[in-house]
């Protein structure tokens, strides 16, 4: 959450604003608190959209659905101003990540995650459907996650299942990866239509990518009337219920009570009591951020918090340099009299030089380092991150792949936090998760990770960046192990091409980049004979 701009409003109705959540197409989102102290998220309307008598309409039918649903799953309204100027609704603050971001920070979700989503936002459209309503733009961006349970937002395009339409006819109103083909033409659309973008949702859950792939709107929507979804990242009973979902014909969806039944038949929800996250730790840290941020004091200002000072260099084992001033880290605690800087640094200096002949002692001993680092330093201190990457990448090279994936999962979203989602050391924990993840036999989900991981690097680092090269490498490796030869040599064939341009066509990256692409495509070629 950022602070308060100069010239945003100070307060909505009777909501005192005290800081910004985002922005949207119709309109910006504030953290508000209601006089009792309620948090509270009140979207505002665009000044351009409330001097418009159709936008305005638009948004009354908005809200009269959004105060008409209720349920478990979705996040009831508080308060609306739809006759202020400019129009306004505040619902309950939701303290978690859109789906989107979850997504994009933490990487895709494990299957019983998503087999919990599925079984959120089928209540949540339940809700909406025994009300007489259709979403129609059900998305990973409106889809909140929080603690216990996802909550389905935005109905900003719903309209009744049986009743006059305040759009054109013909036109098309919906994001064109996740509507149903009866949308993409412009007809006639039921509950069946929310049900497709149910089953798009739940592809890019479970894949971190789109069912019907990116580019230009037009394109998307013909892939969707008209290609099958790819969903090779998924297997097993949840791509057969996403496929159902995601059939052409609305006749051919499951209803949402068949939907529930299957959905029951594979999971059973945790037990509230034993205080267990139904979400992975990375996307649980992200909901533990959002919980605590509304708590804090924001004042009226232009300029966002300064961020903490971020180190110099990328992780390397060779590295011991790396920055421990407290004051690069908010809030941090000083230094004790009997733990200084320079002792941190020899202790984390004698773990590496332990991890580079015997890594299962060096588990321990940063375990010890990382310990000592939080106490003086301070959790998101700089250093003691880069503590938790070793430690995370020691008990990778010992075998324990399993505690090494989830180290590196929670230090990159930490570091995401921290020093920000391009920093070096951001993308190379990002990195470390997707190779160990494909270490421990995981290989589609951690390919797609690391197509993640190289678009971000080629976009903050420089396509031809070396950090940019291997993720590509390992991607495309991914691939070929998990079975997708053909793709895997046509991406190697590629890397060798752009490596003997940077690094030249002798140096062993080049030369194993057409090993991989010679091995791969030797492969595809015994599936076809």
């Amino acid at each position: 959450m950022e602070p308060l701009r100069a010239g945003d409003p100070e307060r909505v109705g009777s909501f005192t604003l005290r800081g910004r959540l985002g922005a949207g197409g119709m309109g910006e989102v504030f953290l508000g608190r209601s006089p009792g102290g309620r948090s509270v998220a009140v979207k505002v309307v665009y000044p351009h959209l409330a001097g418009q008598s159709e936008f305005r309409a638009r948004f009354a039918v908005e809200v009269a659905a959004a105060e008409a649903v209720g349920g478990a799953f979705t996040a009831p309204v508080v308060a609306a101003g739809p006759e202020d100027d400019p129009p306004w609704i505040a619902t309950a603050y939701i303290p978690g990540p859109d789906l989107a971001e979850a997504v994009a920070v933490a990487g895709p979700l494990p299957e019983r995650p998503v087999w919990g989503l599925a079984a959120g936002l089928v209540e949540a459209l339940q809700a909406i459907h025994s009300r007489g309503l259709l979403h129609r733009d059900l998305k990973p961006a409106n889809v909140l996650l929080a603690a216990d349970g996802p909550r389905v937002i935005d109905f900003g395009i719903a309209r009744p299942l049986e009743g006059t339409s305040l759009t054109r006819t013909g036109m098309v109103v919906g994001t064109a990866g996740f509507m149903s083909p009866e949308q993409a033409e412009g007809g006639e659309v039921g509950p069946a239509a929310d049900v497709f973008s149910l089953g798009a949702v739940l592809a890019f859950a479970a894949s971190g990518e789109e069912p019907f792939g990116q580019g230009q709107p037009w394109a998307i929507l013909h892939r969707v009337v008209n290609d099958e979804p790819r969903l090779d990242a998924v297997d097993g009973p949840l791509h057969d219920l996403i496929a159902a979902c995601l059939a052409k014909s609305p006749a051919e969806r499951p209803a949402l009570p068949q939907l529930l039944e299957l959905i029951t038949a594979h999971w059973d929800p945790p037990d509230e009591a034993s205080g267990s996250s139904r979400w992975p730790v990375g996307v649980t840290t992200l909901i533990q951020h959002r919980v605590t941020a509304p708590t804090a004091s924001y004042t009226q200002s232009s300029e966002p918090p300064e961020p903490p000072e971020a180190p110099d260099s990328v992780d390397s084992p060779e590295s011991s340099e790396f920055p421990h001033s407290p004051e690069s880290v908010h809030d941090a605690p000083t230094t004790t009299a009997n733990t200084s800087e320079g002792e941190l640094t020899r202790r984390f200096e004698e773990a590496l030089h332990i991890g580079a002949r015997r890594p299962a002692e060096a588990v321990d001993r940063f375990a010890e380092v990382v310990a000592d680092h939080t106490h003086v330093l301070g959790a998101d201190h700089p250093g003691t991150l880069l503590c938790r990457h070793e430690q995370a990448r020691n008990l990778g090279l010992v075998g324990v792949r399993a505690d090494a994936v989830q180290l590196f999962a929670e230090v990159a979203v930490d570091r995401a936090r921290v020093l920000g989602p391009d920093h070096p050391d951001t993308l190379n924990s990002r990195h470390q998760h997707a190779l160990y993840l494909g270490h421990s036999g995981k290989y589609l989900r951690a390919a797609h990770l690391m197509a993640g991981v190289a678009d971000d690097r080629a976009r903050a680092l420089g396509a031809d960046h070396p950090d940019t090269l291997k993720s590509r490498h390992q991607r495309a490796f991914c691939l070929g192990q998990g079975g997708r030869f053909r793709k895997a040599a046509r991406l190697f064939a590629q890397l060798a091409t752009d490596s003997a341009r940077v690094l030249g066509p002798d140096h062993p990256d080049t030369v194993l980049a057409q090993h991989g692409h010679a091995r791969f495509l030797s492969r595809s070629r015994r599936l076809r004979w």
